[in-house]
């Protein structure tokens, strides 16, 4: 009895503790390459369903958006959502995200 509570814990906890989370540039490459938060990949929205599967494949995984202003961010969501990811963070424009950036430098 004891072993089957705990691994229904385990099957409940695991996707959780499994799950990632990604920074995601919807702009187009030329803007990703003048300035993007350190660790984000770019996905332009315009490929963004074709080619989210293939970088992102957990549904469960958290996604942070962005874009310069926060419509494409918003446009990416709602796809996103629609495609049956679950965990999706709209955060707006690149300039309101208090975390360090980089450029195709690494600087």
């Amino acid at each position: 009895m004891f072993k089957r509570c705990l691994m229904t814990i385990m099957l409940i906890i695991s996707p959780l503790v499994m799950a990632g989370e990604h920074w995601i540039d919807v702009r187009i490459a030329e803007q990703y390459q003048a300035e993007h938060i350190k660790g984000a990949i770019n996905i332009p929205l315009g490929q963004l369903k074709e080619q989210i599967a293939s970088q992102i494949s957990n549904k469960d995984d958290t996604l942070h958006l962005y874009c310069n202003s926060g419509r494409q961010s918003g446009m990416a969501k709602q796809l996103l959502e629609e495609m049956g990811y679950t965990q999706v963070q709209d955060e707006g424009g690149i300039n309101g995200i208090d975390l360090p950036k980089e450029n195709q430098h690494g600087s």
